[in-house]
């Protein structure tokens, strides 16, 4: 597995606090999951939950309850509000983790980040932390972007990114499709025919969702990291580069963290997301964060 880098080139290296993640060389702590951690994915645009079950697996193997809730807005025949539906089932979804009181790390995907962070807002909890019984009341850990959006309120997906619409999106009226989505997507997925299985199993996304405006910015209210995801064809790493800015000008604790990887690091480097995803729940329930100095 190659070796994780710090950034030098696009932006200066103090805005590129990283977390301390274990070598595989060196020894690792105890696995810092725990059950009462549930992971929630926002997917991305296009994708469905199967394409997030190598690393659901590997995440469960250590055992991390995982939730990657289907998204109205991809899929053949997205209902006329499938954005609002995804943040209402997002909410609904971090809204019952947490009354439950499981903490819930956020992992957004590509799209899955405007949804996602609109979903934080508005989650009627007990102010107190508890419920009526006493019983806790979870808390949500923190969000991790995966070559992701992040929007500024007022801003829909087109709105919120460098270049507007991206040119491998193919709009025919009410819904978009992904052109030539094999290198766009996948490009480091290893093994052709699994390749292949993650593109067949693409479906249609909502035009709609990509021009709806966000109303929120909650990643300024929660602890933040944004995987750099190095050799992406469909978000290049200036593309990318451009959110973490936005990122860290609004919340200027976020960290940054690159893979060697194309945009689906779910799929063409499961174990790893899920080794870097449990590295973030324990800095976060340790309540330190380390950075390289």
């Amino acid at each position: 597995m190659p070796s994780l880098k710090l950034l030098k080139s696009l932006l200066p290296t103090s805005c590129f606090p990283r977390l301390r993640l274990h070598s595989k060389n060196t020894k690792s702590p105890p696995p810092p999951c725990t059950p009462s951690t549930t992971i929630i994915l926002s997917h991305g645009a296009f994708n469905t939950p199967w394409h997030y079950n190598l690393y659901t697996h590997a995440l469960q193997k250590d055992s991390f309850r995982t939730l990657c809730p289907q998204q109205s807005s991809s899929g053949p025949s997205p209902p006329p509000n499938s954005f609002e539906s995804d943040i209402e089932l997002l909410n609904e979804t971090v809204r019952t983790e947490l009354i439950a009181g499981r903490d819930v790390l956020l992992v957004c995907h590509s799209y899955g980040g405007i949804p996602g962070c609109e979903a934080l807002a508005d989650l009627d909890l007990p102010e107190k932390g508890v419920d009526g019984d006493g019983q806790r009341i979870g808390k949500v850990l923190g969000i991790v972007f995966v070559s992701a959006f992040v929007a500024e309120a007022g801003q829909s997906l087109v709105t919120s990114k460098m270049a507007g619409r991206a040119s491998w999106v193919r709009v025919e009226g009410p819904l978009s499709h992904v052109t030539n989505p094999g290198p766009t997507l996948f490009n480091c997925v290893p093994n052709a025919t699994l390749r292949q299985q993650f593109v067949d199993r693409l479906v249609p996304q909502a035009s709609a969702s990509f021009i709806t405006p966000t109303k929120h910015e909650t990643w300024k209210d929660h602890p933040c990291y944004y995987i750099r995801c190095l050799h992406d064809q469909a978000m290049f790493p200036e593309e990318q580069d451009y959110f973490i800015r936005r990122l860290q000008e609004g919340n200027s604790s976020a960290m940054v963290q690159e893979l060697p990887s194309d945009h689906a690091p779910f799929a063409s480097m499961p174990e790893r997301m899920a080794e870097v995803t449990g590295e973030i729940v324990g800095e976060l329930r340790g309540g330190i964060v380390e950075r390289l100095r």
